[in-house]
């Protein structure tokens, strides 16, 4: 693929990224997106639509403590995507970012220009956001600047489709932070039984079954060790709590309850290794 930038663009790309710099990029930024920039499109050629720079660095300026982000639109129109190209285009721009110690320092989001302009159209929140505080650093197709204005316009509105499915998402985030309670009290419980296994190791007592656990602590263990009754309460709370999540009777955690579970937890696997460490 034929390189695209020749020394009059490149001319136009310094003057473009000076044009931004006030108050937005420091010296050493300005050189950095720049060279990457540069070499970028100098490997990739017409592949690469756009390359802006956006995040809180085009918003607020040097004194915003993050890195910068740049989102690279590549042609997926006229260049079908292929995993090849992609590999090439990772492993390419990889070393660049490497060449350069760039690394750490740049965050790369590479998007088709189709998926780009479908996201506009349905004036999707993040697309928008980019459009709007996004500085545009190459523009091979010449297609940022226009829906910007659009936007400025109030042209680019959101779809029904678009709402319908923030909403759907709102709701599924909800759904799942549930899930994640439940998912806690799994991993307490399995910490839990994982403590008295070892405990239960350590006194040369055969390990059982998770639900007969509570009665070897209540008949074996407690001949050979001291144990208190809220160690055993709560080694039997958790087994059926799990048991109420397994069956489905529980479908819900409150985030009181794993913090409450936690500490019930904790509390017994700290007696635990005291016993085992005396």
């Amino acid at each position: 693929m034929e390189p695209k930038l020749d020394a009059l663009i490149d001319l136009q790309h310094k003057l473009r990224l000076k044009a931004i710099k006030p108050g937005v990029l420091n010296e050493e930024d300005l050189k950095l997106i720049y060279d990457f920039t540069r070499e970028l499109t100098q490997k990739f050629g017409g592949f690469i639509g756009a390359v802006v720079l956006f995040g809180s660095r085009a918003r607020e300026g040097p004194t915003a403590k993050s890195d910068l982000d740049l989102l690279v639109i590549v042609d997926d129109v006229t260049t079908p995507i292929t995993h090849e190209i992609i590999s090439a285009y990772r492993l390419g721009a990889g070393e660049i970012l490497a060449r350069l110690n760039a690394v750490d320092r740049i965050h790369l989001t590479t998007i088709g220009i189709s998926d780009w302009f479908d996201a506009v159209m349905h004036a999707d929140p993040i697309a928008i956001n980019i459009l709007r505080d996004g500085k545009p650093i190459v523009e091979n197709m010449r297609f940022f600047e226009p829906l910007k204005r659009l936007l400025l316009l109030g042209r680019i509105r959101p779809s029904k489709e678009a709402i319908d499915a923030y909403l759907n998402r709102a709701k599924a985030l909800v759904n799942l932070v549930d899930l994640r309670m439940l998912t806690a009290i799994d991993d307490l419980y399995w910490a839990c039984i994982s403590a008295a296994h070892a405990l239960l190791m350590h006194e040369e007592i055969e390990v059982p079954s998770p639900k007969d656990i509570v009665d070897v602590f209540k008949n074996e263990l407690v001949k050979k060790i001291s144990v208190e009754e809220k160690h055993i309460r709560t080694l039997d709370e958790m087994i059926n709590l799990m048991k109420a999540i397994t069956r489905r009777e529980k479908r819900t955690a409150a985030p009181e309850e794993v913090d409450e579970c936690r500490r019930k937890v904790q509390e017994f696997i700290d007696f635990v290794e005291r016993e085992m460490k005396s």
